[in-house]
């Protein structure tokens, strides 16, 4: 089935198209959607090979960004940020 053919399959009851797939793909990827949403974008993905490629670009680039990020700020960041705010708040009308 061409990604044509599957993004177009409004026919049967609850098809997702990919622009819907695509957009909801971040909800899905964090576990953000409800069962039977969930289980939508799961059906179209097996039967798209566009939107899974998009599927597995957006899972990979996660995985990357959360290994990438478990470095600490330095207790002074956090101390010049506070101090920082503080300041901005004074000059608040």
């Amino acid at each position: 089935m061409s990604a044509e053919e599957s993004g177009m399959r409004a026919g049967r009851e609850g098809a997702v198209r990919c622009q819907e797939a695509l957009e909801r793909l971040s909800e899905f990827l964090d576990s953000e959607l409800d069962e039977v949403d969930g289980d939508r974008i799961r059906v179209h993905l097996a039967d798209c090979e566009g939107c899974l490629s998009e599927y597995d670009v957006e899972d990979h680039i996660k995985k990357l960004v959360k290994r990438s990020c478990k470095e600490l700020a330095p207790p002074e960041l956090h101390l010049r940020i506070a101090s920082r705010l503080i300041l901005l708040r004074g000059e608040l009308p």
